[in-house]
């Protein structure tokens, strides 16, 4: 039985097919997104698999035969087809596929789509309602067009992130692995949806395509703008323009940010709670402009940093929680993992794992009313759906067995890997009905 069979209809995608020819992270997490909406996703696969299956060491995870958590982050309620596009009857098989899809979504690189017959402009001719969608390091357009990239270089290191994160002074810091390509997954996501959308008023298909610098620089947009009016990033936390949008360490070593984007409002409320009442009304602080121009914001952040050193976390927390000023501890991933709060929303669910025992996998945030919660089936092996789309286009068991011995596809035969659907949090306790 396929996953999409296992969805029972779910969601506002329910009937929307997509064809997937992607590997790594941006592209499958795209596609990731449009599955927790409900779209049936059929994954090719060359005969070797998608490369993101020899990362699990690389990015600090376990692997076995038939369990891959860095798969599972990307490739959730997907059908796992595997075709050997080089050979006549894999490519004819990947035609028929496209022939019934929606959406098509590649992240290979022009010369290739080309050389393999999948390119926008030739399947446009022979799909005209197909949406044809492309994930890129870089643009179409300019000196890097052909050139290959991941996120750590198209989008934390051209995109300026690794080198403006880190405290002035500081060594580039290293993001975590694949952050930029869940970012321009969502962008990605939106596009399609759009292009789906606009089909439904015109007949027509469409291109859509997505770049990792460019998503880098949307994200930066402020401070690429601020770069231009002489306030350049990386920043020193001693010299922030705005000391109420500021990291302070509290008495028991934990560091907490604090986002008071209206400083000249709040100023004094703040001086006064944080026992600096004697600065109240300072003209050379009381406000933005003047704090420009007096340049004393380390001054400020030196009263700052002398208050919050001398409570804790959690009593600094009561303290701003009751004046509404908006803060937060600064987690890291082990403090996400124990965040009730993460649970509640469904942005971590619960999967269990034979080999590796109870883990949290996040989700993808966007919630249908009508829908709810998404179901969650993970990854499987390579070619585990092949046998049994092939029969779907009509092929025959001899058909099949010849086209695999010649080596134009693959299936799997292994053993059975079950479609156990985990559901949310919410779910578990009866506190959410499971729509699927």
């Amino acid at each position: 039985m396929s996953v999409t069979d296992k969805l029972n209809g779910y969601g506002p995608l329910s009937g929307v097919k997509i064809v997937e020819l992607c590997e790594w992270v941006a592209a499958p997490a795209t596609v990731r997104v449009l599955s927790e909406m409900g779209a049936e996703v059929i994954k090719v696969e060359p005969l070797h698999g998608d490369a993101q299956r020899t990362q699990g060491p690389g990015f600090g995870c376990e692997q076995t035969e038939v369990e891959d958590p860095t798969i599972d982050l990307n490739n959730t309620n997907k059908n796992w087809v595997s075709l050997n596009l080089k050979s006549e009857d894999g490519a004819r098989v990947m035609q028929e596929l496209l022939a019934q899809a929606d959406v098509f979504v590649n992240n290979l690189r022009d010369k290739a789509l080309v050389k393999l017959g999948i390119d926008y402009a030739t399947l446009k001719e022979k799909y005209p309602t197909l949406i044809w969608a492309q994930m890129r390091g870089y643009g179409e357009f300019g000196p890097e067009r052909d050139t290959p990239g991941y996120d750590a270089v198209c989008w934390a290191a051209r995109g300026g992130v690794a080198n403006v994160f880190r405290e002035d002074g500081a060594a580039p810091s290293i993001p975590p692995q694949a952050f930029g390509d869940y970012n321009a997954a969502s962008v990605m996501a939106g596009g399609i949806l759009a292009a789906l959308f606009n089909r439904t008023r015109t007949g027509v298909g469409e291109k859509v395509v997505c770049n990792l610098y460019g998503v880098a620089i949307w994200g930066g947009n402020i401070g690429v703008m601020a770069t231009q009016f002489g306030a350049p990033y990386p920043k020193s936390r001693k010299r922030v323009p705005n000391p109420f949008n500021n990291t302070y360490k509290t008495k028991d070593d934990k560091w907490m940010l604090i986002c008071m984007p209206q400083y000249d409002k709040y100023y004094n409320m703040m001086m006064e709670i944080t026992g600096n009442s004697d600065h109240v009304d300072d003209p050379e602080t009381w406000n933005l402009p003047a704090l420009k121009s007096s340049e004393k914001q380390p001054v400020v952040i030196e009263w700052l940093e002398d208050a919050f050193v001398t409570k804790t976390f959690d009593e600094w927390d009561e303290i701003l929680r009751e004046h509404e000023v908006p803060h937060q501890k600064c987690f890291r991933y082990t403090d996400i993992i124990a965040d009730e709060e993460a649970y509640a929303n469904d942005s971590l669910r619960w999967i269990e794992y034979e080999a590796f025992g109870k883990k949290a996998i996040p989700m993808s945030p966007l919630r249908f009313d009508s829908y709810g919660d998404p179901p969650l089936i993970l990854s499987k092996p390579i070619g585990y759906h092949t046998e049994e789309f092939l029969q779907k286009l009509g092929y025959s068991s001899e058909q099949i067995a010849a086209m695999e011995s010649a080596e134009a596809i693959k299936c799997y035969h292994g053993q059975d890997v079950p479609d156990t659907i985990f559901p949310s949090t919410r779910q578990n306790a009866g506190e959410a009905k499971c729509k699927w």
